[in-house]
């Protein structure tokens, strides 16, 4: 019984080291077979690389000289070295006429061959694969300059297609999804400029008469002030309306109000749009400036906004206005004028440019003082300095 079992034991020990040494001869194996694809690899893969690295056209002359000069120059070499008995079919011996015509025949397919190898794969290229690179690389390069390229030739799709026809199908679809995401952009991009612009009038805008701002108007003065020296002179007038306070109270200020943005609509009537900059300083007092050098067309102006204020409105109101030209600083009294005329908040205006301070500050004295002086007559008046 004992010695059953050893036996018993020892064929299995033996059938287990069998089945051990044929699994590591079969990993040995693998590893072995993967190190040869592994070493096969490296070569195949140079040789990949070396072909691609050809244009089109010397790929194909390879191929058409290893297809037609190859075979040419081996059955060549063979009649050269065995003599008349290489055809196969044929007799042996070969009248010798016959051997060198066929000598000579051979000779001139591989001469031919040989030379028109180049052209033909030059014409071969051209006809099946340059044409259509061609026309693909100049779709790409107006999606490239950002041209809207020309639609690509393609037939009806089906589903057996070559690369290039998809290639060229991939390339409409690319072309149309970076038209489509443009347009797309070019939309946000007008909106956000919408909307800056409506941000930037809002800025620059009074919100009452839809005149320009106190902010608006002193830029816009320090602008003029600084180009005076190469431009005319340019004209200030200020706008003060009369007994508006007792318009407030005793008729609130929603009338007040409205009177305002009826004068503003007056102002902005009477002046030229793009040219003129007419102003809500502050309150009741309204700046226009005008670049123009003519004195009595600013007259005639500020007499037309007065005469239709006084029409268009029943509550008893007029206006004063003062006019002053710029003058650059020295030029007449300027300065003596800045200093003895009273200044209102108008007058605080700071202005760029060198020198420009206090010949501003003289000219908005100037028009400021001429507003009191109509004033001190009763109002509803005009009056120059």
């Amino acid at each position: 019984m004992n010695h059953t079992t050893s036996c018993n034991t020892g064929a299995s020990g033996s059938v287990g080291s069998t089945g051990a040494t044929r699994a590591a001869n079969s990993v040995s194996a693998s590893g072995l077979g993967r190190v040869k694809a592994r070493w096969l690899r490296r070569p195949i893969d140079a040789f990949w690389r070396g072909v691609d690295a050809l244009t089109p056209r010397t790929r194909l002359a390879n191929a058409l000289f290893l297809v037609i000069a190859v075979p040419a120059g081996v059955l060549l070499h063979h009649l050269e070295s065995q003599g008349r008995a290489v055809l196969p079919g044929l007799p042996r011996a070969l009248p010798m006429s016959i051997y060198d015509d066929v000598v000579l025949a051979v000779a001139l397919y591989l001469a031919g061959a040989l030379v028109l190898c180049i052209p033909v794969a030059g014409l071969i290229c051209r006809f099946v694969l340059l044409r259509d690179i061609r026309e693909i690389n100049a779709f790409c390069l107006a999606l490239r300059e950002g041209r809207q390229p020309r639609p690509l030739s393609l037939p009806n799709e089906q589903e057996d297609e070559h690369d290039l026809l998809r290639l060229k199908r991939n390339l409409e679809w690319m072309a149309h999804l970076v038209a489509s995401r443009e347009r797309h952009l070019m939309a946000r991009l007008e909106a956000t400029d919408s909307r800056a612009r409506h941000m930037e009038e809002l800025a620059v805008r009074d919100a009452l008469t839809g005149l320009f701002n106190r902010r608006h108007f002193e830029r816009r003065l320090a602008e003029l002030a600084a180009d005076a020296r190469l431009r005319p002179p340019f004209h200030l007038m200020l706008v003060d309306c009369d007994r508006f306070k007792a318009v407030n109270d005793t008729h609130g200020h929603a009338a007040g109000d409205e009177l305002l943005r009826l004068l503003g609509d007056v102002i902005a009537e009477a002046v030229r749009a793009g040219t003129d900059t007419p102003c809500r300083i502050g309150g009741d007092e309204f700046g226009i400036l005008f670049a123009c050098p003519d004195e009595n067309s600013v007259r005639a102006v500020a007499e037309r906004i007065r005469h239709r204020f006084s029409q268009c409105q029943n509550h008893g109101c007029t206006l004063s206005i003062g006019i002053a030209r710029y003058r650059q600083q020295g030029e007449g009294r300027a300065d003596a004028a800045c200093q003895l005329a009273p200044v209102t908040d108008a007058g605080n205006a700071a202005c760029a440019g060198e020198g420009a301070p206090l010949a501003v500050q003289a000219m908005v004295a100037r028009a400021d003082g001429a507003v009191y002086a109509v004033k001190r007559r009763g109002g509803d008046g005009i009056a120059v300095r």
